[in-house]
């Protein structure tokens, strides 16, 4: 979990080639509604606009999960502001990870206002439907973080090289 441009996407690549696991990016569900609706284009579409549609693809994308087979690892990133409803999600992919026979590493990724500004219009994030407006996510900055639970893993990306962050979350693990 962490804000736009803090390196979600990167750290779960890089954990599932050194660990076999299956990537579900928040994109994954985002994208499946944002594309079509025209999401970002100028036009009358806001990301509220979006919730109920994107809240039954996640629906369908957390059922797969629970369907497939339990040799396999899931890494899911999400951005998750502080809010009742959000707090909610987090135990549901608790849950889901005990129904698996998984085990269940929250980590939190935090970062420096500046770093996450100086990475937002990177090309790739561009080809992804992610969010590259500085100006977008300075406003978003201004809202408050789901607090990490007990049990969660905190990583400051700012100076953190994803390889890094991966090798401290795959400590935890021991």
């Amino acid at each position: 979990m962490g804000p736009p441009a803090v390196g979600k996407l990167t750290i779960a690549r890089e954990l599932a080639s050194r660990c076999g696991a299956i990537v579900v990016d928040n994109h994954l569900v985002n994208n499946a509604v944002f594309v079509p609706l025209g999401l970002n284009r100028g036009e009358e579409v806001s990301l509220a606009d979006t919730d109920a549609l994107r809240a039954r693809v996640l629906d369908v994308v957390l059922e797969a999960t629970e369907a497939a087979p339990a040799r396999f690892s899931h890494v899911f990133t999400i951005w998750l502001p502080e809010g009742p409803g959000n707090a909610a999600y987090v135990e549901r992919l608790r849950g889901l990870a005990h129904r698996r026979g998984a085990r269940f590493v929250p980590v939190w990724l935090t970062a420096d206002a500046g770093a996450l500004l100086s990475r937002v219009d990177a090309p790739e994030r561009a080809q992804r439907s992610k969010l590259t407006d500085a100006a977008v996510l300075q406003d978003l900055l201004e809202v408050p973080l789901l607090a990490a639970p007990e049990d969660g893993l905190t990583i400051d990306t700012t100076q953190v090289a994803p390889a890094q962050a991966v090798t401290q979350i795959l400590e935890s693990l021991r």
